[in-house]
């Protein structure tokens, strides 16, 4: 078994969420130490005193330096040694009045809604919620190339990494692991309050808008979502079907990653009928350390859910080859791999052997390819270049469609430009507004996704954030 020196154990500390005050979850945790280099936090209020009060400002201080402090600790393994922005990353807990949360490349950034009936509900105050939008900031240290494409399966994969955060970090904590074992009864593959993500969030964002999430939770990790072509799909619906909304064709890679790891549980349990918190806790650390890898050799290219699939499949292999044929045979099954990349995988593998990877091999870092979407096509005076997907990988991995065959990725071109008329169409860029490169980070009530860069070589669309909410 690898080192799992991130399990937590259960000694006088502080109280915090399981998991989210929807559940009513309470456990206590040790102090955490948000000054812990290299992966330094730092508040925008100063340190409080302790409270065991969930409805108090230091409860929720508290909460959240422990469940971004363990999430943070998780990962650590498989980063550098800095935050992508820098020493320090800033956490601001209640900014003002809304139903949001998101991480802006400096900070990670959470909101509160007034009910009618005058209840707070504060999007800081869940570990899940926090473990979130950490995701977004640890993905972005581990692969910084992804945060300006253009390319609609590359944004729903930073959703999708930042779910899967919040189930792999929870699962960090003891406590939680023998409440779900006991709750699913040793199959973990079911509904439960772990696959339920953000279950307050989304239940008030739900009573707002029923169309943008689940009636009792942001997003469901246990689906049955197969992969199909993101251009096909409408992008309003977020909740009973697929839409081509980032954070809806997010859980295709969720369902599939979730259903991994608990195929992974079944196989290595001593008794399948009856997996113990120990080795719950070994294949999160293996789900990890699996996902770790596929992203880091990934090149970002607009087949992106495949790329990743495949390298996911093919780093695992040298580490546990029955972990890589479960994640084939369910990325297939999925539609995220078709049966012809998996044929093409396994000859690959027979005709190299399945080496194992050299940690000193340097990370690929993918072609940039800047697209010009016309000035008519974009609503613009001129045209709009954006950051999109590399031409080619070492291997073109592709997903399948209904059929089972191989879908021919997209170009581009294709990909941005249906990219850029999404965020149009959704109110995420305001095409009035050209800024300075030094603007990006937005200073006022904005949480639009994106905006327009006047640079040297003409207008450039850049990411400001990545948000889940009303915005």
């Amino acid at each position: 078994m690898p080192d799992e020196t991130n399990d937590f154990a259960v000694t006088a500390g502080i109280t915090v969420w399981e998991d989210d005050p929807a559940s009513g979850t309470l456990t206590t945790v040790p102090l955490p130490d948000i000054t812990k280099p290299p992966f330094v936090y730092e508040f925008d209020v100063a340190e409080p005193p302790r409270s065991d009060q969930t409805g108090t400002a230091e409860f929720r201080y508290w909460n959240a330096a422990e469940a971004l402090r363990r999430s943070v600790d998780f990962w650590e393994p498989k980063l550098g040694n800095r935050w992508q922005c820098g020493d320090i990353l800033g956490v601001n807990l209640d900014r003002w009045e809304e139903l949001d949360a998101d991480y802006n490349r400096t900070s990670l950034n959470f909101y509160h809604r007034t009910l009618p009936d005058q209840t707070v509900v504060y999007t800081g105050a869940s570990p899940d919620t926090l473990s979130h939008e950490l995701g977004h900031a640890i993905l972005d240290t581990m692969k910084p190339d992804l945060w300006d494409r253009g390319v609609p399966e590359i944004a729903a994969f930073h959703e999708s990494f930042g779910d899967m955060n919040a189930i792999l970090s929870a699962l960090q904590l003891p406590s939680l692991r023998t409440s779900i074992l006991a709750e699913t009864q040793g199959r973990l593959y079911c509904n439960s309050r772990l696959t339920r993500l953000a279950e307050q969030f989304g239940i008030t964002l739900h009573g707002e808008d029923a169309h943008l999430a689940d009636a009792n939770c942001l997003r469901n990790a246990w689906n049955g979502f197969n992969y199909c072509d993101p251009f096909s799909l409408d992008p309003e619906e977020l909740t009973a079907s697929l839409s081509s909304n980032p954070h809806s064709f997010s859980r295709i890679f969720t369902g599939a990653l979730f259903e991994a790891l608990c195929t992974f549980l079944d196989y290595h349990a001593a008794d399948s009928s009856a997996p113990t918190p120990d080795e719950l806790l070994h294949v999160s650390v293996q789900m990890r350390d699996f996902i770790a890898a596929g992203v880091s050799r990934s090149t970002a290219v607009t087949y992106y859910f495949a790329e990743v699939a495949r390298r996911m499949v093919e780093e695992s292999a040298p580490i546990n080859a029955q972990c890589s044929a479960i994640l084939l045979d369910i990325f297939v099954r999925r539609l995220i791999l078709s049966g012809e990349t998996a044929a093409a995988i396994r000859s690959r593998q027979t005709a190299s052997g399945i080496a194992a990877v050299n940690p000193e091999e340097p990370f690929p870092l993918s072609e940039l390819v800047a697209v010009s979407i016309p000035a008519l096509q974009a609503g613009l005076g001129e045209p709009l270049l954006v950051d999109a997907g590399a031409r080619t990988s070492s291997f073109i991995a592709r997903s399948a469609g209904p059929d089972g065959r191989s879908l021919e990725p997209a170009s581009p071109e294709a990909a941005a430009a249906a990219f850029v008329s999404e965020l149009f169409a959704n109110d995420q860029i305001d095409p009035s507004v050209y800024s300075s490169r030094d603007t990006i980070l937005p200073d006022k009530q904005d949480s639009r996704t994106h905006m327009i860069v006047r640079e040297e070589n003409g207008l450039r669309l850049r990411r400001r954030l990545f948000h889940c909410g009303t915005c």
